[in-house]
């Protein structure tokens, strides 16, 4: 079974005790996965400072650049 098509004519034809099982578990994995965290993304630096200097700053390296706007 790899197609939605198929695992629903699979439950068709499930007894009734069985599709309830699967109705809790079903009910079971969508409650974890509504409530599972979401991993907080990793900032992007190299982003942040092509938006705040663009692609080539003029003048300086962007190292340099950073390493300035530390102080």
């Amino acid at each position: 079974m790899s197609t939605l098509v198929e695992i629903e004519q699979a439950i068709d034809r499930l007894p009734t005790g069985e599709l309830d099982q699967l109705a809790a578990w079903l009910e079971g994995r969508r409650v974890r996965r509504a409530v599972a965290p979401v991993p907080p993304r990793e900032p992007d630096f190299l982003g942040r400072a092509r938006e705040i200097w663009g692609e080539k700053p003029a003048g300086e390296k962007l190292s340099q650049l950073v390493s300035r706007s530390r102080d």
